[in-house]
């Protein structure tokens, strides 16, 4: 069996906002209006074509802010050139071409660094300043007057910009250290726990070599019909096999530094001691056997244990009280689980905990498969699937 299960269930995808706002369609569709909205306000003053098109062109390329940032702001500042300057369009700027000027604005900011993004809004209301001045000198007074408020407002309304910039670059900057973090945290727990898996192999395999030992050394006591080549052959044996456990514990000593007093072959729990391991619980636990039970390797059979384990302490965490139901399934070639619970179901922070990432390790060190997440019916579901050949 290698598929793995489908934990959906059915189960609605939360709605994200956040998704829906940086999509394209969002940008094409506040194109479009900023767009129509722009071309009504021309149309309604009788103006040209080209005045039409200008307002057209400073609109539309919002539909590109994203893909294309800096075309997008250069056509949306040619137009707004073609309407406020070349004289088609004399008389207040349509708030639609503002509304796109300053959108493109942000967006440019926003990839752009800090620096660079206030150098970029400094010189865009010296620019501003300028403009104002050029129209003092070329036109009227009384213009000079509307065009100067227009200027102090459209600077205020950039350095806006550009502090909604700024917090919002913060934010991305906060969340790329905090993924980072615990990326790293993720990575350093799958450490801990893949050496606390080799630690258990480690026992494992050093007290079956042990065995292979003993056996070896106890053959020409237990067999004396033995010959003498026999005889040697046992011994070699058993010089290979305690030979094998000397080069086993000098390279995966290291990894029982933290626990030097533990015995090099302790006794490692498996499914037989579930009942035990249940009855610890402080809750209800349901336990459920399919398929008729046969002897698991004994790799299997502790980390089978193990998972359980970790999936019962993550429910006395995240799910105190709730109900926990555990299937062991028999399959040819498989061992699957399911813990399964009635709590709350995931969170934030159990869904990016420890136990979860020890779990997935022990599972796929054997070749498994791993999942969790919401079960069908709400609460938190854990499968997994061990070879067991």
């Amino acid at each position: 069996m290698n598929s793995k299960p489908n934990l959906a269930g059915g189960r609605p995808v939360d709605f994200d906002i956040g998704r829906v706002i940086s999509s394209p369609l969002a940008d094409l569709a506040v194109a479009a209006v900023l767009a129509v909205t722009a071309l009504i306000q021309v149309s309604t003053e009788n103006r040209s074509l080209p005045a039409m098109a200008a307002a057209l062109l400073a609109t539309a390329p919002l539909a590109i802010r994203r893909s294309q940032p800096w075309l997008a702001v250069t056509l949306t500042f040619l137009g707004a050139v073609g309407l406020v300057l070349a004289e088609v369009y004399v008389g207040d700027p349509p708030v639609a071409v503002v509304i796109s000027g300053l959108i493109s604005f942000y967006t440019i900011l926003r990839h752009l660094g800090r620096g660079a993004a206030w150098a970029l809004t400094a010189g865009v209301g010296v620019l501003l300043l300028a403009a104002v001045a050029a129209a003092a000198y070329f036109w009227s007074l009384s213009y000079l007057r509307s065009a100067g408020t227009l200027a102090v407002a459209l600077l205020g309304v950039l350095v806006a910009t550009a502090l909604l910039a700024d917090v919002r670059r913060s934010r991305t900057e906060i969340e790329e250290v905090r993924a980072d973090n615990l990326e790293a945290l993720r990575e350093q727990a799958a450490m801990a726990e893949r050496a606390r898996i080799a630690r258990e192999m480690h026992d494992i395999v050093a007290h079956s070599i042990s065995m292979v030992a003993v056996q070896a050394e106890t053959a020409p006591y237990t067999i004396p019909e033995l010959s003498d080549r026999a005889k040697q052959e046992f011994a070699d044996i058993a010089t290979s096999a305690r030979t094998t456990l000397t080069e086993m514990r000098r390279l995966l000593g290291v990894l029982r530094a933290d626990i030097p007093d533990a015995p090099e072959t302790a006794p490692q729990p498996g499914l037989a001691r579930l009942p035990e391991l249940i009855g610890q619980h402080d809750g209800e636990v349901d336990l459920d056997v399919v398929g008729e039970p046969v002897r698991l390797p004994q790799a299997v059979d502790v980390s089978a244990y193990r998972i359980v384990q970790e999936a019962l302490t993550n429910v006395r965490v995240h799910a105190p009280g709730a109900r926990v139901s555990i299937e062991v399934a028999h399959r040819p070639g498989m061992l699957v689980l399911r813990i399964a619970d009635n709590g709350p179901g995931p969170s934030a922070e159990a869904s990016g905990g420890h136990g979860l990432v020890g779990m997935r390790e022990r599972a796929l060190a054997l070749g498994g498969w791993f999942t969790a997440g919401p079960g069908p019916g709400g609460g938190f579901l854990i499968q997994t699937g061990l070879p067991t050949e």
